[in-house]
């Protein structure tokens, strides 16, 4: 979409920008045409009015989703929401994100597609099909309950071969057009033992123990805060603090672990606009965002 402003009988031709979808998206290709991948995590996506679609549709690789589970109450439904006063039945893990994103796929890898018969697969974005999307899943109920019905509800996934996965008996990957990462309450246990590993641990960035390995954390994240403590100047980390989050960027990166620091600050904006670039000029490789068009136009 191109600007064009009418200023004293000229007129001036302004870059396209990028915008959020005022109507649904539609599931096919359409979506990310002519869109570049940009390492930002869409954090608390399922706020947004088209979870998963807006993010996309800015090039947006990382998204997440909060999910509940009741067992307990004879419900095996995965609700998506900040809180339990938010959850609706309509809000689901299947219908906001995990139906929407196989179908993505199945647009994007035609049944006589070369690359699905060599056994590859496109991802969902067009400008850059070998990019994967990364979806945290943040369990919020009871780990070990949340855990087999989310691990479940990827089968549809899992059988078409689209998941980013490690085989543990040989050590090779596979990466695929989606890889998930359980966070929140995901029990770490379980995603260790897995032998054909698909969901994989948000590991703990700053605190990354030997049993935090690239085949079991892909990427390490943390508040902020827990990182280097409260940053009270709008300019930003003061220098104990940068020095504090390059180290722990630097020992993930020699793991081979991508990084995401969250919880930073919002407002004012030239303060969060100082942390963000300091965090990046640290190495962190995803930017969480929670104001997407702010992050996309970023500079």
């Amino acid at each position: 979409m191109f600007i064009f402003v009418l200023l004293l009988g000229s007129i001036v031709s302004c870059a396209p920008i990028a915008q959020v979808p005022l109507v649904r998206p539609a599931l096919t290709t359409e979506l990310t045409r002519d869109v570049f991948v940009k390492q930002i995590h869409s954090h608390n996506d399922y706020w947004r009015e088209y979870p998963c679609l807006t993010a996309l549709s800015l090039g947006v690789q990382s998204i997440e989703a909060d999910v509940w589970v009741f067992p307990e109450l004879n419900d095996s439904t995965m609700y998506v929401g900040h809180n339990r006063a938010s959850l609706t039945p309509d809000r689901t893990l299947e219908n906001l994100y995990l139906n929407p994103i196989l179908s993505l796929i199945d647009a994007f890898n035609p049944v006589k597609d070369a690359t699905k018969e060599a056994g590859t697969f496109n991802g969902v974005f067009d400008t850059d099909s070998g990019a994967t999307l990364y979806l945290f899943v943040d369990m919020k109920t009871d780990g070990l309950a949340t855990w087999s019905y989310v691990y479940n509800a990827l089968e549809p996934l899992r059988k078409k071969n689209y998941l980013t996965t490690y085989n543990s008996t040989d050590g090779t990957w596979k990466q695929g057009p989606l890889t998930v990462i359980g966070t929140g309450n995901t029990p770490f246990d379980e995603v260790q033992k897995l032998a054909a590993r698909d969901v994989f641990f948000d590991g703990v960035l700053g605190g990354l123990h030997d049993s935090f390995t690239a085949s079991i954390s892909p990427i390490a994240s943390s508040s902020l805060e827990a990182l280097v403590g409260r940053v009270d100047s709008i300019d930003g980390l003061n220098s104990s603090q940068t020095l504090r989050l390059s180290q722990a960027i630097s020992d993930a990166h020699a793991k081979g672990i991508y990084t995401r620091i969250w919880d930073t600050p919002w407002w004012p904006v030239e303060k969060q606009t100082n942390v963000w670039r300091q965090i990046l000029q640290a190495g962190s490789d995803f930017l969480n965002a929670d104001d997407l068009e702010y992050a996309i136009h970023f500079q």
